[in-house]
Formats: C-alpha cells, structure tokens, sequence
C-alpha cells in the first residue's frame, strides 16, 4: 500500500464525520426555527435526515407562523455537506442555519399583505372565493356540498380574523391574529418587571423603562449575555400569528367545532410563546 492510499483511507473517515456533524448541526438549527410554532417537536439527529416528515413539519409551522403563504408548496431538502436547503415552491428560500432575520427577511419578500396584517395571497389556486354572510345558511351549504371553497377573511371579536374553506375532503378554519416580536417581547419584559418581588427593584425598572422603554430597563438589568440570546432567538422573528384547524367531516356542527378549536389553540400558542419569552428575559447573565 503506497503512503497515498495510506492518507486516502485515513481522510475518508475524516470527511464522512465532517458532513455527518454538519447535518446534525443543520437539524439542530432547523429543530430551534419549528419549534417557535411547533414547540413539542423533536428532531433525533442521530437518525438519518427524512425530507419528507421535515417538509410536513415546515408546513405546519407555516400554518402557525400565518405569514400568508400556505398557497406555497414549502420543501426541506437534504443538500451537499449536510446542509438543510428551505425550498417554496421549487426556488430556494435559504438554508436552516441562516440567521433567523435573514430567512425571515427571505419569506417577507412572498407575502402579499393589506393594511390590517392579513395576506391577501388565497389558499387555493383556483375556485369559490367569496365573503360570508351572516348566520349560517350560507356556511351550512357550502360546508356540505362537495365543491372546492375559500372565503375571505371575516372580522371577529377580540382581534381576530377567520378563513374558511376546503380543498377535497379537507375542511379547514383559519384563526388570525397578528404577534409581532417586538410586541411580544414588550409583553413579556413587564411580564418579568411584574414578578420581581423585590419592591425596591420593581420600582426602579419601572423608572428606568420610562426613560429607555421597558425591554431596554429590563435587558440592562439582565446583563449582556441575555440581550445576546434575545438577538440569536428565532422566537423574536418567527412568531405564532395563526391556527389552522382540520377536518374531513362535511357537517356544520364540524365546521363551528374547527372554529372553537382554531381560537383556543391559536390563544394558548400566543401565551405560550409569551411565556418563552418571559423565561429568557428572566435568566440573569451569565
């Protein structure tokens, strides 16, 4: 065996580790952006990487995220050197450990929205794209006859906007209500101003916020290392906006039940991902 061919089999194994280490840390950053809207998700990355669940996982987050692009088919693909490529509709958007800003920047270039957040983009490609009336007679109609249907956006109490539609036998209900991080954060720093106990501290973040604003005060007291990982977090730019409910049953009992589970679900994210919030602004620097 020539010294050549002693290096070759010594650097193969090298290599192998390499795009093996990189596509574990490719899945990691990809677990860290669906978990803002899928927060139970867990990606092994001791397994090999399965394009298709990860595309199913992209989609659904886009579901949640509602930034109006669920008219795009969304594609995780597997790329040279272990890479995550994010694919819409064929063109890619970037790769998963792309800053959070840059792919969030990336998808903001595809929305269409009008003047109260809400996309204009529709779900379906083609069909009955209509306003709903009141009551019901119209809903019940649509909901039990057999064709393709889309609705535009209706106003609800207490900031939210519904859809409705179906697209074969998949019956679906819409729950929008607009999260941006800026404000989310905005919540949770008086949500941790609110829990100090210390009464003497509370007080002196309260007046530090009127002067630089409550995010600012509280940050300052958290120390550098905190407003780093505020900066870093995919929570700050991907935020749960929305909830979309299924259903294969053609009944309007069916269609108000979606309409009850799309509120509750789309309530608990927003306070959830609040709570996220609330639990990072909280930790002391380190």
């Amino acid at each position: 065996m020539t010294q050549a061919s002693k290096i070759k089999k010594t650097a193969a194994p090298d290599a192998a580790q390499l795009a093996q280490d990189a596509e574990a840390g490719a899945l990691t950053a990809l677990q860290a952006l669906l978990r803002t809207a899928l927060p139970d998700l867990n990606l092994d990355v001791r397994e090999a990487v399965n394009p298709a669940a990860l595309s199913a996982a992209l989609t659904r987050a886009h579901e949640a995220w509602g930034l109006g692009l669920r008219h795009i088919v969304h594609e995780v693909r597997a790329e040279e050197g272990g890479a995550l490529g994010l694919y819409a509709d064929g063109a890619r958007v970037g790769s998963a450990q792309d800053a959070p800003e840059v792919l969030a920047s990336a998808y903001a270039t595809m929305q269409a929205l009008d003047a109260d957040g809400l996309s204009s983009w529709p779900v379906l490609p083609e069909g009955h794209r209509f306003m709903l009336e009141a009551g019901t007679r119209q809903i019940r109609v649509l909901v039990e006859d057999g064709r393709d249907f889309e609705s535009q956006w209706t106003l609800h109490t207490g900031g939210l906007h519904f859809r409705t539609g179906r697209r074969g036998d998949d019956l679906w209900v819409e729950a929008f209500r607009a999260a941006p991080g800026r404000d989310l954060v905005q919540d949770a720093a008086w949500e941790v101003v609110e829990r100090i106990k210390d009464r003497a501290l509370r007080r002196e973040l309260q007046r530090r916020a009127e002067e630089k604003g409550i995010l600012g005060a509280v940050l300052g007291a958290r120390g550098e290392a905190v407003e780093a990982s505020m900066r870093r977090s995919p929570g700050l730019h991907f935020t749960v906006s929305a909830a979309v409910m299924h259903s294969s049953t053609r009944t309007l009992e069916a269609w108000k039940a979606l309409q009850k589970e799309a509120v509750a679900a789309l309530e608990a994210a927003q306070k959830a991902q609040v709570d996220r919030l609330v639990d990072l602004l909280g930790r002391t620097g380190r």
